[in-house]
């Protein structure tokens, strides 16, 4: 195709460079082929790509990190991808200080820059997503109950709008804007290419992993909700049940502690009392915020070229994933203990080889609910938790078969879950499978959203199954 005209790369199906750029995070979406991958660096690229799409009559869809669990990233069009407008930096005014972080920034990049400017921004738990849908969508990570959502933390973005309009919107200039694109950004009302975002200084933490085997996890399950919803805001954590193939499943729980480690061990004799049962595995280890998180992310002494997807270089470390279903909700009180025997029944249900299982929840509350619900378009401000069922396959072309069992099993186990959800869901983890998720995903904010949408772009040019509007 003949494409815009662009000071970053414009990659055809002709280009030996195509098979690599046109493929994201996850191989499932692999059957899809752009007409184009437009390479923008600049936000004159992106709006050169945008006119050229309508003028031609075909999608454009903005790809930052590439993780849509929805395939939302990709499209038969025009993918517009942002990866090289990655800037991260910080900018000094008297004793204030504001971090800059271009939409394409990966978390593991823009953990490092700013590490050396001795701040932080709240990130996740996954080194390669990137800033432009992280942020908008929400973001959670383990600073997230102390100092709430990452979206929370955006005091201005800079977005291309379908006319090719170049929009900083902040609390002042386009404030309708600034308040949807925290928290329904994603690929709805335009094309961000760069937060401005308020950082914090963080500069050790506490981290800690604790292991039960399978037949603990009611107790644990139990205990981990009452101890984190009760707990202070310094501490994060997450609780998983993981089971590969037909290998028995373990309990564990983790996180990160913002204070004394003598402190984080009598909340940790807590929760193990609570559960009635001393844990396999029980670690503690205070470092560095850098450290601790690039070793959660599996990146320890590694290098910039081994921090890339498998195939993006011969150095490339980080594995892209085959096939996933993730089905999720949002909690907002502790689920009794006959309905964890329900999940958990749920959970054990027909095992199959080459499943990996995971029963996740992630730590909510804190900070972020003290923030009311229509403050911004991220309106889960009741929710104490996230809870999924998620399930990958460890083959690189799975059958029909492997694929039906998976999002069977998926199915079945949100079912179970979806019985105790607050009706709410996390749209960073957006789900094809959902319904009413407009009303999950955005509740009583949806209809300023749809309001913001006719205003920004009128015709409807950002859309896909679950877009606003």
């Amino acid at each position: 195709m003949k494409g815009p005209a662009l000071r970053g790369d414009l990659v055809t199906p002709s280009d030996a460079r195509y098979e690599r750029a046109r493929v994201a995070y996850w191989a499932q979406f692999d059957e899809v082929r752009p007409s184009a991958v437009a390479y923008c660096e600049t936000p004159a690229d992106v709006a050169a790509c945008l006119a050229f799409c309508q003028d031609a009559g075909i999608p454009a869809v903005p790809r930052s990190g590439g993780h849509s669990l929805g395939g939302y990233s990709t499209t038969d069009g025009l993918v517009v991808d942002v990866s090289r407008m990655s800037r991260v930096g910080v900018r000094r005014a008297g004793d204030g200080i504001t971090a800059v972080v271009g939409a394409g920034a990966r978390q593991v990049d823009s953990l490092a820059a700013l590490w050396k400017e001795g701040v932080v921004v709240p990130g996740g738990m996954c080194p390669t997503v990137s800033a432009g849908g992280f942020v908008s969508g929400g973001g959670f990570g383990w600073l997230t109950r102390r100092y709430g959502m990452a979206s929370d933390h955006v005091l201005a973005a800079q977005v291309v709008l379908a006319d090719g309009r170049v929009v900083r919107c902040s609390e002042s200039v386009e404030p309708d804007l600034f308040w949807a694109l925290r928290g329904a950004g994603g690929g709805n009302f335009g094309v961000i290419t760069e937060y401005e975002m308020r950082p914090r200084r963080v500069p050790t933490i506490v981290s800690f992993h604790l292991r039960w085997p399978w037949d603990a996890a009611q107790a644990v399950i139990a205990a981990w909700q009452r101890w984190i919803i009760d707990g202070p805001d310094d501490l994060g954590s997450a609780m998983s049940v993981t089971a590969v193939g037909g290998d028995p499943a373990t309990v564990d729980v983790a996180g990160g502690w913002l204070g004394d480690p003598a402190a984080l061990e009598r909340h940790l004799d807590e929760l193990v009392g609570d559960a009635g049962r001393r844990p396999e595995i029980r670690t503690v280890q205070e470092d560095s915020y850098l450290d601790t998180m690039m070793a959660a992310f599996g990146l320890t002494d590694t290098t910039a070229g081994q921090r890339q997807w498998t195939g993006q270089n011969p150095d490339a470390v980080i594995p892209r994933q085959h096939f996933a279903v993730d089905r999720s909700v949002l909690v907002d009180r502790p689920i009794p203990l006959t309905g964890i025997g329900e999940v958990l029944a749920a959970f054990e249900r027909e095992p199959r080889p080459g499943q990996v299982r995971l029963l996740s929840f992630f730590a909510l509350g804190g900070q972020v609910n003290r923030v009311p619900r229509t403050a911004s378009a991220y309106v889960h401000r009741d929710a104490q938790f996230y809870l999924a069922f998620w399930v990958g396959l460890d083959r690189d072309l799975p059958d029909e078969g492997d694929r039906h069992a998976a999002q069977t099993w998926a199915d079945d186990g949100f079912a179970v879950i979806d019985r105790y959800s607050g009706g709410e869901a996390y749209q960073n983890f957006i789900d094809p499978a959902l319904g009413g998720w407009r009303e999950a995903y955005y509740g009583e904010n949806y209809s300023r959203l749809a309001e913001v949408k006719r205003t920004y772009d009128p015709h409807g040019f950002f859309r896909f199954a679950q877009s606003i509007g």
